[in-house]
């Protein structure tokens, strides 16, 4: 028998005939036979994810302990090294700019990310993880430290892209946390490491509102806070990280062989693909016009390459798939994956718009717009914490789901009807509707990690998180153009109106609609003919009527991906035959036991 240093990783072997490894309290390894049988919940062969017993002490070891914080701290990194500075990008742009490619940093961020995700889960499938995030993280180190000192919109871009690299990564914690947990205690892992990123996808608006208001380092300070969080946890993943590597791995395989196996077609498509998706989906936001040939021929060429990516996959005999064909035979994967996504599409809407709801119905303050803008992200990683003890207890996901899909559909739907007069019932609405996100997004992201089969869990919260991100920017065009072409027509309509009611000659109704929705300051509605106080104070009310129209018509727009999440919850089952023991990948033991080195 082979010496065991206490605990012993998870054997990939193939799903149909696989040999576990059990470890008895002695720390031996003890074989045992997973028996293959078809799932009629997934309609694909599966095996019996039987629980392991791990070594005493394994839970408490500063290796475990110590990869539990590191995962932490890298979910932290997300929030802290690109949304936090995101959302003050107008306040870098006045310091460093100004610079008409301020919006590149969000951009590449949203493509190289969104690429690698993919590709990071897919490739450490194959030869281990533990350097594909000590590497990744130790790129956002470097990215956070290029932007914090940088003197123009170049630089941070520039550093914006290596930092959009550990953010692939960064996206993936769900996975590294899950894998490294018995089966049934996952959704509690989920819930831990989104109580830890409280702070930062909570309030991590007002803290970068409060770093430019009180320090002298301003909006740095958010890369600087980033520098410190990577790190910590480059040091925790060095010292504690140890799953799988490639040798556990790849038995039989060198290498050189293994790197021959590589998809190198797929890597190409997919990435060309998605760039093109992503891109022109951008462009559609504000860069081209819809109908241009740059935001046409970039979505046109994008498809065409996915499609072919997709047919290459499908098709094409490969030793190593990019994506393996058989995880969209599993219906439970991919029903989870279509609510998690449309869900998130409804949930964008609030993200988008919230912030200016607050600026133009409630205050202007910095401060104040932080605080109150904080309700979306501090209620979806409640909800993403409250759910974990119904998740088991009260079963029945499929009407879990349906509930919260149910209900973000409908509060999103209710901010509608939010104007000057109604803080509470906004601020109400936002939080249940991001606690309901943070419901779907738990189970989900648990129900695809626990279907799939042990050895593509990388590849299939990567696949999941890289549809996300193509979801969120085909959700985010479509509300930015809605918002783009209806807030205009409204303007001129309310204004207008209520100027006239207010006693506004028609005559001067064309300068009153340049001034007020082409100019838009105050000394340019003065000055229209026959402009008066009272009527100046109407001209107020009008406006805040047709930004109020405009919400209307983008938060209603979000009743047609609510209904499409709430008929994929019908097509989800129950998952509890994998609610065991069984972990994925044990972390390597430290501690060398005498009565395991005699065996």
């Amino acid at each position: 028998m082979s010496e065991k240093l206490g605990v012993e990783e998870i054997d990939h072997s193939p799903p149909l005939s696989g040999h576990g490894d059990n470890i008895d309290n002695d720390g031996i390894t003890v074989d045992k036979m997973t028996t293959a049988h078809t799932d009629p919940l997934q309609h694909v062969p599966s095996y019996s994810r039987e629980g392991d017993e791990i070594a005493p002490g394994y839970w408490k070891s500063p290796r475990f302990l110590g990869s539990i914080l590191a995962i932490a701290l890298l979910a932290n990194s997300l929030f802290v090294g690109y949304s936090m500075p995101i959302n003050i990008l107008s306040v870098i742009d006045a310091d460093i700019g100004p610079s008409p490619n301020i919006y590149l940093v969000s951009l590449s961020f949203t493509l190289v990310s969104g690429v690698l995700l993919l590709i990071i889960g897919s490739l450490s499938d194959i030869v281990g993880r533990r350097w594909f995030i000590i590497g990744a993280q130790t790129f956002g180190l470097v990215g956070s430290i290029v932007c914090a000192t940088a003197k123009n919109v170049n630089t941070l871009i520039a550093g914006t892209v290596l930092t959009a690299v550990a953010g692939a990564a960064q996206q993936l914690y769900p996975l590294l946390v899950q894998e490294i947990v018995p089966n049934q205690y996952r959704i509690w892992a989920q819930a831990f490491i989104m109580a830890t990123v409280v702070p930062t996808i909570g309030f991590g608006t007002l803290f970068a509102r409060a770093f430019v208001a009180n320090t002298a380092l301003a909006w740095r300070w958010c890369y600087w806070l980033n520098v410190i969080v990577c790190g910590i946890s480059i040091l925790l993943f060095a010292f504690c990280y140890f799953p799988p590597d490639f040798e556990t791995i790849n038995k039989n395989l060198t290498k050189m062989e293994e790197l021959k196996r590589i998809d190198y077609g797929g890597l190409f498509l997919y990435s060309a693909g998605l760039i093109l998706l992503l891109l022109g989906f951008t462009y559609g936001e504000g860069t081209y016009p819809w109908k241009d040939a740059h935001t046409l021929a970039t979505l046109i060429i994008g498809a065409i390459l996915v499609v072919a990516f997709i047919l290459y996959e499908v098709y094409v005999p490969l030793k190593q798939p990019l994506i393996p064909i058989r995880i969209f035979k599993i219906r439970n994967a991919n029903a989870a994956m279509v609510i998690g996504c449309v869900g998130q599409m409804v949930y964008y809407a609030l993200n988008l718009l919230w912030p200016t709801v607050i600026q133009t119905f409630f205050t202007t303050d910095n401060i104040r717009i932080g605080l109150i803008s904080s309700t979306t992200g501090a209620s979806l990683a409640f909800g993403e914490i409250i759910v974990a003890p119904f998740f088991k207890k009260i079963g029945h996901l499929k009407y879990q789901l349906l509930a919260a899909a149910v209900i973000i559909t409908t509060t999103t739907a209710l901010m509608s009807i939010i104007d000057q007069h109604k803080l509470g019932a906004a601020i109400a609405l936002t939080l249940i509707s991001g606690c309901m996100v943070g419901v779907i997004e738990a189970i989900t992201i648990v129900v695809v990690g626990l279907i799939v089969p042990p050895e593509d869990i990388g590849v299939t919260i990567g696949f999941y998180a890289s549809i996300r991100a193509i979801t969120g920017t085909i959700a985010l065009s479509i509300y930015v153009s809605v918002y783009s072409a209806r807030l205009p027509v409204f303007l001129a309509r309310d204004v207008v109106s209520y100027a006239e009611a207010a006693g506004l000659p028609a005559s001067s109704a064309a300068d009153l609609i340049a001034a007020a929705v082409g100019n838009g300051t105050t000394a340019a509605i003065n000055a229209v003919p026959g402009m008066t106080p009272s009527i100046l104070e109407a001209v107020g009310l009008g406006t805040l009527a047709g930004y109020q129209d405009t919400f209307k018509v983008v938060f209603l727009a979000t009743l047609a991906f609510g209904g499409l999440s709430i008929i994929s919850a019908f097509f989800i089952e129950d998952v509890g035959q994998y609610l065991n023991n069984f972990v994925n990948k044990t972390l390597t033991n430290t501690s060398k036991r005498p009565d395991v080195e005699k065996q």
